[in-house]
């Protein structure tokens, strides 16, 4: 479909919507987010184009997996080379899915043994999140190399005073079977939250069945979290948690059924002791995180080859608001990477940080941003960054609110590019440019939001293969810039839309050629309808329309890969106030499509589940 079909689709979706809302909201949800600025923060004051996955609506739409939930977000456009534990990227904003950051509980999760230093989606279930935070946009004064896309960050419950539960299992499409369960409360002094989540299936052919493949690739995932928070003195407590997941998977080779297993293991770490003071005016953090990765992919014709990588960070920070007028943060890291696999490259990095930031509020309903980092990189030399970034709200909670934003951003070479590359190490840094600028505006009575936002980033010393001499090397120039349309109404009459809409054009600034695997327009529409019985929730039905523009596959733009578009349907029923079964049809039309070339996606199919909750 071209751009201006899908520009007037998303378009008319709002127009459609807003004769129905009121556009005079008495009262704005006051949403408090953590990543855009690493202190928590009230979501109108920040200048960064930020969204925000609550609990309810990961329940509420039914995914399953953390590519369901980001796929539904403007400026994330999802990637996957098969089904569950197959390669799958994330491109924010159309930034490589090793340049955005990834993180579980704020631990960054990012392979130092990926070909990039990325995180694979591929096998990441969803059930143990609690929420999760996505913030577009470099960022890397705050959060260092990798931030040029954004940042990622997946969210687990934290303890509750009072103990609660939660429970689910499905089955559905090739004998998928899927069952989690959570619980969060005090032992005593001590506030836990402990969770797993298991889930196995038949799958389906990662080489696409529609073009003769026969032999199925399933999978098996589990995983499992625990979080423990306390209070030693008043305003002194400690936590620590960990997160733990193993995924075994088939895979095949490109185009062409194969008997190859794969197994990820990926096991996060953390402890952080905090101080609040000064009447909640002062902040400070010292905290320890690691995450230690092993992979093993096992051709069946060569045989296995298998990466471990492990990242230890010890990092410190303070944020001190001397007046309400001002905030200051500071801070300082000390990052080891290192890097392993079986045919004999071994060698670890070394990135140490300081970075500061500025935060003043002039007047009522003005905010604004300004960050410098330092990082030294034992391996490339030091880098500057610098952001800034600015939210008014002119008239208020009520009204609308205007953000804007500059932000330079870099990305370091990989372990994997530095020491598998044969004969060439001298790799520069990838580093970026970006702006944007933004409009969100409250309806609904304040319960629903309507956002627009322009973006244009600029990223040098693209580091790429050179299938010739067999090495890794720095080349040219990309440029992405686009428009990103959003619309979220929550529990509005019994009613929550959702309107995802991103026009992107990222190219080869060199070439003119556009980037790989992505579109130039990608929409969701999305409606559920609640109606109450007895008090207890009743019955829930909705749908939701998906539409993917086409893309070229190759970075020669030779190769073509056809748009797509896809209708879900799902429902529920609370039977009680503590039990909910529910069922959905994806891909309700059986559309046929790939998104990356020959790989196949999951035709019409069919699952249900129970909830419980206590």
């Amino acid at each position: 479909m071209n751009s201006r079909y899908l520009a007037s689709c998303a378009i008319g979706a709002v127009l459609a919507l807003a004769p129905a809302v009121d556009a005079h909201a008495e009262e704005a949800p006051d949403d408090i987010v953590v990543t855009a600025t690493r202190t928590a923060a009230p979501l109108y004051q920040v200048g960064q184009s930020v969204s925000v996955v609550t609990r309810e609506e990961i329940e509420n739409t039914q995914a399953t997996t953390a590519t369901d939930v980001l796929s539904r977000l403007p400026g994330l456009q999802v990637t996957a080379s098969g089904g569950f534990g197959q390669p799958s990227s994330v491109f924010v904003r159309g930034a490589d899915n090793a340049q955005s950051l990834v993180l579980i509980d704020g631990v960054r999760i990012n392979d130092p043994g990926d070909v990039g230093g990325g995180f694979d989606f591929g096998a990441l279930t969803v059930a143990q999140f609690d929420r999760i935070e996505v913030v577009r946009g470099s960022s890397s004064v705050l959060w260092g190399s990798r931030a040029i896309g954004g940042v990622i960050n997946l969210i687990t419950q934290r303890p509750t005073e009072e103990w609660h539960a939660r429970a689910q299992a499905e089955y559905g499409w090739r004998d998928r079977k899927q069952a989690s369960a959570s619980a969060s409360g005090l032992l005593g002094p001590v506030g836990l939250t402990v969770g797993g989540n298991w889930m196995k299936g038949d799958g389906y052919s990662a080489y696409n069945e529609r073009r003769g493949a026969t032999e199925k690739d399933g999978f098996e995932s589990k995983s499992a979290n625990a979080r423990a928070e306390l209070e030693l003195l008043d305003g002194l407590t400690i936590d620590a948690g960990t997160y733990w997941t193993k995924a075994n998977y088939d895979y095949d080779n490109t185009g062409a059924d194969a008997l190859n297993v794969g197994m990820k293991r990926d096991l996060t770490g953390y402890g952080n002791v905090r101080y609040a003071g000064l009447d909640d005016r002062l902040h400070a953090r010292v905290g320890y995180g690691v995450v230690d990765t092993r992979r093993i992919s096992d051709d069946a014709a060569w045989g296995p080859y298998e990466t471990n990588g492990k990242n230890e960070r010890f990092e410190g920070q303070v944020d001190f608001t001397p007046v309400e007028l001002v905030t200051v943060l500071v801070g300082a890291e000390t990052e080891k990477q290192d890097f392993t696999d079986n045919y004999g490259s071994k060698d670890d990095m070394r990135i140490d940080s300081v970075f500061g930031n500025l935060t003043v509020r002039p007047f009522d309903g003005l905010t604004l941003n300004g960050g410098l980092r330092y990082d030294d990189n034992s391996s490339f030399g030091d880098r500057t960054t610098f952001a800034a970034n600015g939210a008014w709200a002119p008239l208020g909670l009520t009204g609308p609110v205007i953000r804007a934003s500059y932000a330079e951003g870099f990305k370091a070479p990989s372990l994997y590019q530095l020491y598998t590359n044969a004969g060439y190490r001298d790799l520069e840094a990838e580093t970026s440019k970006g702006w944007d600028a933004g409009v969100e505006q409250p309806f609904a009575d304040g319960k629903g939001a309507l956002t627009v936002t322009w973006f244009d980033r600029k990223t040098r010393n693209l580091i790429d293969y050179d299938l010739v001499n067999w090495n890794y090397y720095n080349i040219g120039k990309a440029r992405a810039k686009g428009l990103e349309l959003g619309m979220q109404v929550h529990d509005w009459q019994g009613l929550d839309v959702a309107l995802s809409y991103t026009y992107l054009d990222a190219t080869n600034a060199l070439t003119g050629a556009q980037l790989p695997r992505r579109t130039k327009n990608n929409m969701l529409v999305s409606i559920d309808k609640r109606w109450d019985v007895n008090g207890v929730g009743g019955l829930r039905l909705g749908g939701e329309l998906r539409v993917g523009g086409g893309r070229w596959d190759d970075a020669a733009n030779s190769l073509r890969v056809e748009g797509n578009t896809v209708v879900n349907l799902r429902g529920s029923y609370a039977v009680t106030r503590n039990v909910e079964v529910y069922a959905r049809l994806d891909n309700v039309f059986d559309e046929h499509y790939e998104v990356v070339r020959l790989y196949g996606t999951p035709g019409r199919s069919a699952y249900a589940g129970v909830r419980v909750k206590m």
